[in-house]
């Protein structure tokens, strides 16, 4: 797995485990909460990693538009 050790592994583990259709907007203004800023700009560079349905919240977590 190409983002092995990092924390966007763990999100992609994590969103997978929980479902498409749990993922709410009180557990994303959780996320936001809990992982630093610079993390979650981070996250934008594993995107492609990530499952296409992911992308969203990816972008929305690291405050990118789109």
């Amino acid at each position: 797995m190409a983002t092995a050790g990092r924390l966007s592994g763990l999100l992609i583990q994590a969103l997978r485990s929980l479902g498409r259709g749990h993922i709410t907007p009180q557990r994303i203004a959780h996320l936001k909460r809990s992982i630093p800023a610079a993390d979650r700009r981070a996250l934008i560079k594993d995107l492609r990693f990530a499952p296409a349905w992911m992308h969203p919240i990816f972008r929305e977590l690291a405050g990118a538009g789109r």
